[in-house]
């Protein structure tokens, strides 16, 4: 046995054991000490690929203690690279714990049909972002699928695997985790993307957007085909509407007309028959004060005129 000194996410200095046991001793020592809390201190040789998936749970250098049943969803699934795939992009509590510089020698963990389950990293599938569909509004309307896959490309012209989930937009997990450490200006436009995750989230979900950058927000719409005017975006989170403004201003339309509905206009100082101009359509007040603009409306400006007193 050679030992090798490398230093963790900790800074602490950390043993691996290069050994050469072979494969079939491998899967009768994790058979043989299932659910104990054995620490495996094996590295992953270029071979490891190519081992049996009954042994491949001996090669994971556990810096955490990793048990045969944790590995069962692995097993089950080996040859079936999407389901590996989508358990980790659209699972829950999905993490992943390692040292950049060995992070092959760690493992995703994720929770699966009530239990906890991991997938090591060398084995979590790679996708061909070139294959994928763009993030690309079609007339002013952005329409994505849910737990499905799109490419993103930054301003560098770098394409990237992103994905939808319920509203939640961005990098995919599978590749976000096991992505190097970089600060903002790092090459593999971490924060570049980041940023245009949590907008486009935001206004897949209904949220406002405050504390964002206008020119961030005018930026990453943009980079979608959003132009100024009425732009919608659903992403399995219900269809959101939105005008977008040259300063990069954005006003939420579904929350604007629910307050314009809202209002008491005789209250207000309006009286019965009057009318208010919302986007282009005229709206009479009723005997009850209200007016009622509907979303599925067609509008044809982006103004609202209220009448004079």
């Amino acid at each position: 046995m050679v030992k090798t000194d490398l230093t963790g996410i900790n800074g602490v200095s950390r043993s691996l054991l290069h050994s050469k046991i072979t494969r079939q001793q491998q899967a009768i020592n994790l058979l043989s000490e299932t659910g104990s809390n054995r620490r495996d201190s094996l590295s992953i040789s270029d071979s490891a690929r190519s081992f049996s998936k009954k042994s491949i749970a001996a090669l994971i250098d556990k810096s955490t203690n990793v048990s045969a049943s944790e590995l069962s969803f692995y097993f089950a699934n080996y040859d079936n690279s999407g389901a590996i795939l989508d358990a980790i992009n659209f699972g829950e509590n999905v993490s992943c714990g390692y040292n950049p510089d060995f992070k092959e020698y760690g493992v995703i963990s994720l929770d699966y049909n009530g239990s906890r389950q991991i997938v090591p990293n060398y084995a979590v599938p790679k996708i061909n972002t070139g294959s994928l569909s763009g993030i690309c509004a079609v007339n002013n309307s952005l329409v994505l699928n849910n737990k499905n896959y799109y490419s993103w490309t930054t301003s560098s012209g770098s394409r990237y695997t992103w994905t939808v989930n319920n509203g939640k937009i961005g990098w995919a997990a599978s590749e976000s985790l096991l992505a190097e450490n970089t600060n903002q200006k790092g090459t593999n436009f971490k924060w570049e993307m980041r940023t245009a995750s949590n907008i486009l989230s935001a206004l897949a979900q209904g949220k406002n957007l405050y504390g964002f950058n206008r020119e961030d927000v005018l930026s990453v719409c943009k980079s979608v085909g959003f132009t100024t005017g009425f732009f919608s975006i659903d992403a399995s989170a219900g269809k959101h509407s939105y005008i977008l403004q040259e300063t990069g201003k954005v006003i939420d339309v579904d929350k604007k007309i629910e307050q314009l509905n809202n209002t008491n206009w005789i209250e207000a100082g309006f009286k019965e028959g009057d009318t208010v101009s919302v986007y282009g359509n005229e709206y009479t007040i009723d005997s009850s004060g209200y007016i009622n603009v509907s979303t599925d409306d067609t509008f044809a400006s982006t103004e609202i005129i209220y009448p004079s007193h």
